[in-house]
């Protein structure tokens, strides 16, 4: 639910605060120009950033209150800049004087507390490797070729919306056959003898594809009419079926703006793989049983010179 005006502060603050704490994993969706234009922090010259604060010595710049704001949930990155800075500004402070006293307290001397902290040292290189060995891959040009390569060519797709009613023997089927073609509806007779649990909903299935079911079902379905029932039952392993078409479209392939994001999320996918594969190649890697014996080796392990 957005905030109201009354609010706003409030909500700011909470995911002010929510951005301090330890974020794990790769893959922070990157804020585009036009979800950061709105609260956009004042363009420095090059090579300049002012310092906005200061905690007992320890500078605040601008460029840490732009990460801040870049990390707000998007509803709260459009909002004007001048809104977000004071509570995101009080929020780093607050940061700063709670890590600073925690290391004077010698929190960070402790060896739990060191793991942990290098644990999530690791995962900010590892989210910034990754970052690095991806970009050159998840491009517009990479994600149109994908596009041409699986979509743009592809032709209009034959969908039917079909109902089934699924009984437990062929002498059943067939009687219910025969109740339907002396005029019963298909879908009451679906909501009372149907063994299938989508014949609660009188046996719809919704529009599918022929590769979206399996292949004797498609044979039939595809060659009906809306109105027409399967002149005969169809059997597979889970019993006798009997098929009415209620309608028939083709569906356009989809466009570029529809499947650049799925395609986007693919590219990334395969990108992070193959990162994973060639560093994991670079190593020589051992893993162990509990009781210390080696397990057999990481076939993506091949020691290479380096």
């Amino acid at each position: 639910m957005p905030c109201r005006p009354a609010r706003r502060i409030c909500c700011i603050a909470g995911a002010a605060l929510a951005i301090l704490l330890p974020v794990a994993g790769f893959a922070q969706t990157p804020t585009s120009a036009a979800d950061s234009s709105a609260s956009a922090p004042p363009q420095v010259p090059a090579g300049t950033d002012p310092v906005i604060g200061s905690v007992d010595g320890k500078l605040i710049y601008l460029s840490d209150l732009t990460r801040a704001t870049n990390a707000l949930p998007e509803q709260m990155r459009n909002l004007p800049f001048d809104s977000i800075m004071p509570v995101l500004l009080e929020r780093l402070i607050d940061h700063a004087a709670l890590t600073m006293t925690a290391r004077r307290a010698g929190l960070d001397k402790q060896p739990d507390i060191q793991r942990e902290m290098q644990a999530a040292a690791d995962r900010v290189l590892e989210r910034a490797w990754l970052a690095q060995v991806t970009s050159g891959k998840v491009t517009d040009a990479a994600i149109q070729a994908r596009f041409n390569q699986e979509y743009a060519n592809r032709p209009a797709t034959d969908e039917v919306r079909a109902r089934h009613i699924l009984v437990g023997s062929e002498a059943e089927a067939k009687s219910v056959l025969a109740e339907l073609q002396g005029g019963a509806d298909f879908a009451t007779v679906a909501r009372v003898v149907s063994k299938d649990p989508d014949g609660k909903q009188g046996g719809d299935l919704g529009f599918f594809r022929r590769d979206q079911v399996w292949p004797g079902f498609a044979d039939v379905a595809f060659s009906l009419q809306p109105g027409q029932i399967s002149p005969v039952p169809i059997h597979n392993e889970f019993g006798w079926h009997i098929v009415k078409v209620e309608e028939r479209r083709l569906v356009a392939p989809p466009t570029l703006s529809e499947m650049r994001e799925k395609i986007r999320q693919e590219l990334t996918t395969e990108a992070v793989r193959e990162a994973i594969v060639d560093a994991r190649s670079r190593l020589i890697i051992h893993k162990f049983n509990l009781d210390g014996s080696e397990i057999d080796a990481d076939p993506q392990s091949i020691h290479t010179d380096r």
